[in-house]
């Protein structure tokens, strides 16, 4: 479990509270809103991006989302077709799969090599809603965070470049990662 750290002040000062991205203890949130599944309502088509064979060269992009100061899921199949294969909370095998996707519920998105993409794409993909005002089954004012810096404007618009670690929030503050340390295979 990870504990809140306190620094005491001396001197006849109060005691002082800090915390670090590492330091807050998170829970998943309850409800399917915390939950999303990794297909949402059917559309003519999914950002028009191809669905193929899987790509043998990708990059990683590390995706966490937070609700009302819980995490939201970032689910295992996002850009991969049905029917699907799972090993457990793992995605295995699909029908196709799309240069965006996840196998893992962890917020590690795979993106094939030579694609363009932004988080708007991914949620495109995904088929859940992302604006300045609604971060999947949420409403209120989305803050974005890129590699732990605050980023203005449209989270839609923010680029999947390798190794981008991307935090999105709606409600009370969580100190954002700055860093993830992603597999070697990607």
């Amino acid at each position: 479990m990870i504990a809140i750290l306190v620094a005491s002040g001396c001197g006849g000062h109060a005691a002082r509270t800090t915390t670090s991205p590492s330091a807050i203890p998170l829970t998943l949130g309850h409800g399917p809103g915390f939950r999303p599944a990794a297909i949402g309502p059917a559309r003519p088509q999914t950002a028009r991006l191809p669905c193929g064979p899987r790509a043998a060269r990708r990059y990683g992009v590390h995706i966490e989302l937070f609700a009302r100061g819980h995490v939201v899921q970032v689910p295992a199949g996002i850009g991969v077709a049905p029917p699907v294969t799972r090993r457990g909370a793992y995605v295995t095998r699909g029908r196709c799969w799309y240069p965006l996707h996840t196998t893992e519920p962890t917020g590690l998105v795979n993106v094939a090599a030579g694609t363009t993409a932004t988080l708007g794409t991914l949620f495109d993909v995904w088929r859940q809603p992302l604006s300045t005002r609604r971060l999947a089954g949420f409403r209120g004012r989305v803050r974005a965070y890129l590699d732990g810096r605050r980023r203005a404007g449209d989270p839609r618009t923010i680029p999947l470049r390798r190794h981008a670690q991307i935090v999105l929030e709606v409600g009370p503050l969580v100190p954002p990662h700055p860093t993830y340390r992603f597999p070697p295979s990607l």
